[in-house]
């Protein structure tokens, strides 16, 4: 195993470094920055392994020092030093890239915030939440994704863990460029095909169904900016696109 790189996944963390070689693995653990319960692969493969399983590994462990009766003793007495120990983090940490991270929480934060109200003749199929004040006017030529529990012909389908899947579609005004599919990957790709070219702020309506869960519809938002971020990589200031996600209501009640 020396002689090949590993995968190396953080459990604390939840951070996973690629193809990092054998020795620098080593390393990480005489510096205290892995533990037995972290986790790693041979690079290329799919099954994860307990560091302290490896045996290859097992050397480069702390080793715990055989007790003795002055260090019983010490113990007896409650220390408290009044420091918080963090593992120690390399210069290549300090690089990451919070941007996508921070766009995220603004769009689900103006996502709550902000609803824009349509005319019950309007692509009606989707039962959207009903709101007594409009707080944003719908533009025209504004694109709109749609978020249904079910297909137009009530068909459920669901996912490996037995949860209904959404379908989603999308469409511009009152023309529906996608219909309905539970392959998110199909979906993306569409709204990539479609949006790809655009800079500056995009408007999207998202039309999702009243019953949907709100977990759901987090999800869909979190795809959409994944692929936002994905779409600008490479992309000079002035050319990168911003999705603006605007939630969809039904028209005020009377």
């Amino acid at each position: 195993m020396s002689t090949k790189k590993l995968d190396v996944w953080i459990i604390e963390s939840d951070t996973v470094y690629r193809e990092v070689p054998f020795t620098v693995v080593a390393d990480w653990l005489q510096q205290g920055r892995l533990l037995g319960e972290d986790r790693v692969r041979l690079t290329g493969q799919k099954q994860w392994h307990a560091i302290a399983a490896i045996k290859a590994l097992q050397p480069y462990l702390p080793q715990a020092k055989a007790a003795e009766p002055q260090d019983r003793a010490e113990a007896l007495e409650p220390v408290e030093l009044g420091l918080r120990w963090n593992r120690p983090r390399e210069s290549e940490d300090d690089d990451v890239d919070m941007i996508p991270l921070i766009d995220i929480s603004l769009v689900l934060l103006i996502f709550f915030m902000m609803t824009a109200s349509v005319t019950s003749g309007m692509m009606a199929n989707i039962d959207t939440p009903g709101a007594k004040h409009q707080l944003a006017a719908i533009s025209n030529e504004m694109w709109w994704i749609g978020v249904e529990p079910k297909s137009r012909a009530g068909a459920v389908e669901r996912g490996d863990e037995g949860q209904p899947l959404p379908w989603l579609s999308l469409g511009r005004d009152m023309q529906e460029l996608l219909a309905p599919t539970t392959d998110r990957a199909a979906f993306l790709g569409a709204l990539a095909e479609k949006l790809g070219a655009e800079q500056g702020e995009v408007k999207v309506r998202l039309r999702a169904d009243r019953s949907l869960p709100i977990e759901i519809v987090k999800g869909v938002t979190l795809d959409v900016q994944d692929l936002e971020a994905r779409l600008n990589r490479g992309r000079a200031a002035g050319q990168r696109l911003t999705f603006a996600l605007v939630g969809e209501v039904s028209e005020p009640a009377d």
